[in-house]
């Protein structure tokens, strides 16, 4: 299906309001038909003696019938004016609920995608599409599609009335359209690859430049501006030189379209003169004429704007399209259930896992654990081991590609996504926080809780001891990932975030490594309390959290190489012994 039909499909739920939209084509048709009928009166009945045909505007006499055309040109245009407005009002507001519908949709779409799916794709490029292309949808039926009807009311109105005046001038008025439509023909599809190109060359400056900017620091400590602000220049001349490509064809169009419309004028005048003076068109017929030539270029031009307008938004919305046709990596199986109570055993049965595009390359082979209700498992390593793979699968982020991860028993694949992730709390080794103010930050995964509840997890890890220091306390806007706080203390703010949701499950990814020894005792304690009753995987670099382990999982190249305790495994000469030999763990200040 074309983009413009799958477009139109957002259109269905205003179809009422679209109808009376084309109920003002039809009466603008009318009108600007009607324009140079009051100049015609005046022509050949008050400046002239040529009759009219209507037996009630002859009888009037030539002042009062010149009042009254002065007030139908007024009329006219006041009418017009007013159609107009209305008629913008209610197209614009239609085409923002149609931008609107579609987004929604590719926000949902996108949402329900996989990390991997995010890892493969541009994510500036991704919110160009959400934030600029997704306006195809409005572009498409109400400046594309909408201009053309109404063009092509006014053509036809205008062609009815000059057949019913003299079928010559007709015949040669509407000779050029054939030529208008080849050239239409001819240079549309140039437009619409150029249009395409110029999108991808946008997504992509719009890419780098936002690249530098969130890593700033990094090109000033490395005195990389110079290349960096080149890089970002050849980025910016791609896209300009696409746009004035674009603009160059477009203009050429124009150009052609205004040369084709100057012949059928300079058409119509001669022959409209010859047939003036053999006395078979009165001066105010040759006046409509060339009334309706002047106004000729303006649907004209319409359609032909709207020609390239339908071009460069098909190729929005086929950008966007193409993302919502894309099929989710991770999705909810089709009976998949919803959980009730959870005791949290996790087990691990032969899982392999192969990033998408890594071919036979596996980050995660044969891994086999169980690790019970409650119990603290330590994940260490080398790093690329696999650690960070292994936890991720957890809460679905990916699906293994060979085994299964079951949690009580029951394949995570038989569990509905929302249901399986609300009872799994997750602290990332790079605190991720928003532009919120920091109890909100904490609240994020459980909307509405109280101040109360916020705080308590705040104390437990940690937050409240600088919370108070902060200019609004727990109301500061600490920007955007917390940079009005230090990288301990975004830490401990993601901590008590998971904390917060009261999960089954914790999931934290080395969430000690950016604190110091004092605030990693607080907040181990503060986890060592919270996780009772809880089944917690942590990936660890300290020596603090492996020995407090249950159960320790040695990772090597994707394989579970060792398991045990920390007196064990230190004993027993293997990966992890050396590791610890090697004081390849911090050790305990």
């Amino acid at each position: 299906m074309s983009p413009l039909r799958r477009t139109l499909r957002y259109l269905r739920p205003h179809r009422g309001g679209f109808a009376v939209a084309l109920v003002f084509v039809g009466l603008q048709a009318v009108l600007e038909a009607a324009r140079p009928w009051p100049l015609k009166v005046v022509v050949d009945r008050v400046l002239g003696s040529e009759p009219l045909g209507s037996s009630w505007l002859d009888t009037i006499e030539k002042p009062r019938l010149l009042l009254l055309a002065a007030l139908a040109v007024v009329l006219i245009q006041v009418t017009l004016s007013a159609i107009a407005l209305l008629q913008s009002t209610l197209t614009v507001g239609i085409g923002q609920r149609m931008v609107s519908a579609l987004r929604a949709d590719l926000l949902t779409h996108l949402y329900g995608q996989s990390l991997g799916f995010f890892g493969r794709r541009p994510r500036t490029d991704l919110a160009y599409r959400v934030t600029f292309d997704t306006f195809a949808a409005q572009s498409l039926a109400m400046n594309g599609m909408l201009p053309m009807l109404s063009a092509g009311v006014l053509l036809a109105v205008m062609g009815l009335v000059m057949l019913r005046m003299n079928v010559v001038l007709a015949a040669i008025f509407f000779a050029v359209a054939p030529l208008l439509f080849l050239t239409m023909r001819l240079i549309s599809g140039r437009i619409a690859r150029i249009a395409t190109e110029m999108s991808e060359d946008e997504s992509r400056l719009l890419e780098e430049t936002q690249r530098d900017f969130e890593a700033i620091h990094i090109v000033k400590a490395f005195t990389a501006e110079a290349s960096e602000w080149a890089q970002v220049m050849r980025a910016s001349r791609r896209a300009l030189a696409s746009a004035f490509r674009l603009y160059f064809v477009q203009t050429g169009y124009a150009g052609a379209v205004s040369v084709l419309l100057a012949l059928g004028t300079a058409g119509v005048l001669y022959a409209g003169g010859l047939l003036g003076l053999a006395g078979q068109v009165t001066a105010g017929d040759l006046f409509v004429f060339v009334s309706y030539l002047a106004a000729l270029y303006s649907p004209v031009d319409s359609v032909s704007k709207a020609l390239g307008v339908v071009q460069e938004s098909s190729a929005g919305a086929r950008r966007v399209f193409e993302v919502l046709d894309s099929e989710p990596d991770v999705r909810d199986a089709r009976r998949a259930r919803r959980l009730g109570t959870v005791a949290g055993a996790i087990r691990f049965d032969a899982v392999s896992f192969a990033y998408p595009g890594q071919g036979d390359s596996l980050a995660l082979d044969g891994v086999d654990f169980q690790a019970e209700p409650g119990s603290l498992v330590a994940l260490v390593g080398p790093s690329g081991a696999g650690k960070s793979t292994l936890v991720s699968l957890i809460p679905r982020f990916f699906d293994p590609s060979g085994g299964r991860v079951l949690l009580d028993d029951t394949d995570l694949r038989r569990i509905q996504l929302q249901s399986l992730r609300s009872q799994i709390g997750f602290v990332p080794q790079a605190p991720l926080l928003f532009p919120l103010s920091l109890s909100d930050n904490i609240r994020y995964g459980r909307p509405g809780t109280s101040d109360e509840d916020v705080r308590r997890a705040a104390e437990v890890a940690g937050v409240a001891d600088f919370a108070e220091r902060l200019p609004e306390g727990f109301d500061t806007l600490i920007g955007s990932n917390g940079q009005v706080l230090s990288q301990g203390e975004a830490q401990r703010v993601t901590i008590a975030r998971a904390l917060l949701r009261d999960p089954r499950i914790l999931l934290l990814d080395e969430p000690t490594s950016a604190l110091d020894a004092e605030t990693e005792a607080a907040v181990v304690a503060g986890i060592e309390q919270a996780r009772a009753g809880r089944t917690t995987l942590v990936i660890a670099h300290r020596l603090t959290t492996v020995r407090r382990a249950d159960q320790i999982l040695v990772l090597d190249a994707g394989r579970l190489v060792e398991r045990g305790r920390f007196d064990t495994l230190r004993k027993a000469g293997g990966l992890f012994s050396r590791l610890h030999r090697h004081a390849l763990f911090e050790a305990e200040a």
